[in-house]
């Protein structure tokens, strides 16, 4: 469910954009020392076209300029000693007691972005890169932590897209406590025996096979 934190952030950092167009130059101008000219083509562009966001592979009617946020892979990159992650502490949970499974689990996204001309890929890129990097606390804040992005170019493939637009594509990756309730435990505890007691007339013979650890006194002691 990683790409609907995904989804919120870019589609929030294009609305920035989109309200105050002077944040590509922001980012452009200031990190890359684009040209005026150029500048004025991608604001225009944008305003024009805008940057839509789509949840799995493009299809044929997608709206493009786009990037798609798409599952590359995950698992479970670290569990709990013996899965155990701690109980349920709210006392209003109808699960209070309970005890939690869990592990942390690595996602690991896609996110190409497609427009009709290589430079204005480039441009949507760093607009995606910006959204992605100012939404961190957003995403830390869900739970999500140790992230890392990287990027590359996408060579042209007809089987995912056609064969006029170009492509550029951000990897993204973070991880996430994946957590159970573990349904009933608090029952199993409620009947667990913590100790035994001996009156002074018993020996451990006479409980089974209880080995005596330390010396028993008695008041005749």
């Amino acid at each position: 469910m990683i790409h609907r934190y995904l989804h919120d952030i870019l589609t929030a950092g294009i609305a920035a954009v989109t309200a105050e167009p002077d944040i590509i130059e922001e980012i452009l101008e200031w990190n890359w020392v684009i040209d005026s000219t150029e500048m004025e083509a991608v604001k225009t562009y944008f305003a024009a076209n805008g940057f839509n966001v789509v949840n799995g592979y493009p299809r044929q009617d997608s709206r493009f300029p786009l990037i798609a946020i798409i599952l590359g892979e995950e698992g479970e990159g670290e569990g709990y000693l013996g899965d155990f992650a701690g109980a349920v502490a709210d006392v209003d949970d109808p699960y209070y007691r309970e005890d939690i499974e869990g592990a942390i689990w690595s996602h690991n996204y896609r996110l190409p972005i497609f427009s009709e001309h290589p430079d204005i890929t480039a441009a949507y890129y760093e607009i995606a890169k910006y959204s992605i990097l100012t939404g961190l606390e957003t995403l830390t804040a869900d739970g999500c932590f140790a992230y890392h992005i990287i990027g590359a170019d996408l060579a042209p493939d007809p089987r995912y897209m056609p064969e006029h637009l170009f492509g550029r594509q951000l990897l993204f990756s973070c991880s996430r406590e994946f957590q159970t309730i573990v349904r009933g435990s608090r029952f199993h505890k409620a009947f667990q025996l913590a100790g035994i007691s001996l009156d002074s007339g018993e020996s451990q013979g006479e409980v089974g096979h209880v080995k005596q650890k330390v010396t028993v006194y008695t008041e005749e002691s």
